[in-house]
């Protein structure tokens, strides 16, 4: 029978101020590419193909919000100058 921790235990408590001031820099750093090294990194040709979407739908946004601020002014000066 394995028994369950409970959110109060040790293995889900946070560090107290005293641990947390004990780290050292160059541990802290071993500690960061332990965990990069962890890391599922995409290929080049996902990094590609993402970056490629990104860009397309920037610019989509771009224009649809640069379309909408057109509309817009162009409207509000015509009642400004017109009303």
């Amino acid at each position: 029978m394995t028994t369950r921790q409970s959110p109060g235990t040790a293995a889900f408590r946070r560090p107290s101020q005293d641990q947390m001031r004990k780290i050292r820099p160059v541990q802290f750093i071993k500690e960061v590419i332990s965990e990069l090294r962890k890391a599922v990194w995409p290929s080049r040709q996902e990094t590609a193909r993402l970056t490629w979407v990104v860009l397309v739908i920037g610019a989509l946004v771009g224009s649809l919000l640069g379309l909408f601020d057109f509309a817009l002014s162009r409207t509000l000066t015509q009642y400004i100058i017109l009303g």
